[in-house]
């Protein structure tokens, strides 16, 4: 019985059950030996003592998986039938149920969201402790252009690399300074590198090997590296660019791969186009606009994402402490799109188009949030006060269809 209170006390604590139902339930719960008075209406038992705060950045809040043995009504002893589900109350048991089976995708992703957090804030030490001076040694080349001075104590040196024909990847990393990388019409990489060096000896150029061209400095030796650069913009098959502790700008840049990384800045993401893209940011802002890809992967953490006009035929776009704000205009390079966009602890706001020949099949979970869908035309499936399962009547005979599966926490989900 003690145990059966407990459960009943984490599940008023997690806001699962009022805390009326939370007293008729431990009354149904009382033996006979041990009469208690039952709780009166509006008194709410004591919550456990809160854990202590963790210095991470806040997991999603979602809804644990009920065990077989905790699942129904409680009742105190075989003989004495269960206390029947409060009238009114929302049937979490039925959802959690529904939305194991339909879809596994939208379970709560706690773990997951711990890890990779928990991973970036690794990564994120990990890059700032290269930003610190330590003893390294010395370097004997000296660049061959000869740098000029900026204001306060920086050099900046500008750098001219033509571009050969074949395969070629491009490798650009700044440290604690701007990145503004565009894409243009020629065969040439012109970089205006802006830097602040702990010694005299210490060495950056833009370098060539094979065909890998890469931005080739040791991170110790330097405070900080600012780039500012015009990149050929279909010279390259793999494009890497990585940043930390400045904002990052990439615009016009199109390669098989891309692959981005940027923490502690706004991070602007346009124009691009790529068979696969991988981009991972933090602690800033995210803007993305005009992005046509195959594959996009894109995970953003303590921040605000706004996107619009992703043209991918597969699309994860997740964000962790932080609102999402997506919209489409049209859904026209593919015949079919698979998307899976979650974010927690915010509101996410998806507006979509409504053309004759495009059909939605959509599944939205929210946990402790409400879902507003206000698209025409929708068949639901599933209509819960956290879970729907909708599609267009027509979805089957539809010419491009998508399938959309979206999540979040402690938040409103609205699609439009």
């Amino acid at each position: 019985m003690a145990s059966e209170k407990m459960i009943i006390l984490n599940m008023l604590q997690e806001g699962k059950i009022t805390a009326d139902e939370a007293a008729r339930l431990l009354s149904s719960v009382e033996t006979p030996d041990n009469q208690s008075p039952p709780p009166t209406a509006g008194t709410v038992p004591p919550k456990p003592a809160a854990a202590p705060r963790s210095a991470a950045p806040p997991s999603p809040r979602a809804e644990a998986p009920r065990s077989p043995a905790t699942d129904g009504p409680i009742s105190n002893d075989s003989s004495r039938p269960a206390a029947p589900r409060p009238a009114g109350g929302v049937d979490f048991d039925e959802i959690g149920r529904k939305f194991a089976a339909f879809a596994k995708d939208l379970e709560p992703k706690i773990q997951k969201a711990t890890e990779i957090v928990a991973e970036k804030t690794v990564t994120l030490a990990d890059k700032l402790s290269k930003s610190f001076d330590s003893p390294t040694p010395p370097r004997t080349s000296e660049p061959a252009a000869r740098p000029t001075a900026t204001p306060g104590g920086g050099t900046e040196r500008h750098i001219e690399l033509v571009i050969a024909d074949g395969y070629n990847e491009l490798n650009l990393s700044g440290l604690n300074g701007n990145i503004n990388i565009k894409g243009y019409n020629g065969d040439k990489i012109s970089a205006t590198i802006r830097y602040k060096a702990n010694r005299s000896s210490a060495a950056i150029d833009l370098m060539k090997l094979g065909g890998k061209y890469y931005l080739n400095y040791e991170e110790d030796e330097f405070q900080f590296v600012a780039i500012d650069a015009y990149v050929p913009a279909h010279k390259f098959k793999v494009i890497n660019i990585s940043g930390i502790n400045g904002n990052m700008d990439l615009s016009g840049l199109s390669c098989d791969h891309l692959q981005i990384s940027n923490s502690n800045g706004q991070t602007v993401l346009l124009d691009l186009a790529a068979d696969s893209l991988k981009s991972e940011s933090g602690n800033g802002r995210l803007t993305i606009g005009n992005i046509t890809a195959s594959t996009a992967i894109i995970e953003h953490f303590n921040g605000a994402v706004e996107a619009g006009e992703i043209e991918a035929e597969k699309l994860s776009l997740t964000n962790f402490n932080g609102s999402l704000s997506m919209s489409a205009s049209a859904f026209e390079r593919f015949d079919e799109y698979l998307w899976n966009v979650e974010t927690s602890n915010a509101k996410l706001t998806f507006n979509v188009p409504t053309l004759p020949d495009l059909g939605y099949h959509i599944k939205a979970h929210a946990a402790l949030g409400n879902i507003r869908v206000g698209l025409t035309g929708l068949e639901f499936l599933i209509n819960e006060p956290g879970l729907i399962e909708a599609r267009t009547a027509s979805y089957d005979s539809c010419r491009k269809k998508v399938r959309l599966a979206l999540e979040t926490s402690n938040a409103p989900l609205t699609v439009n």
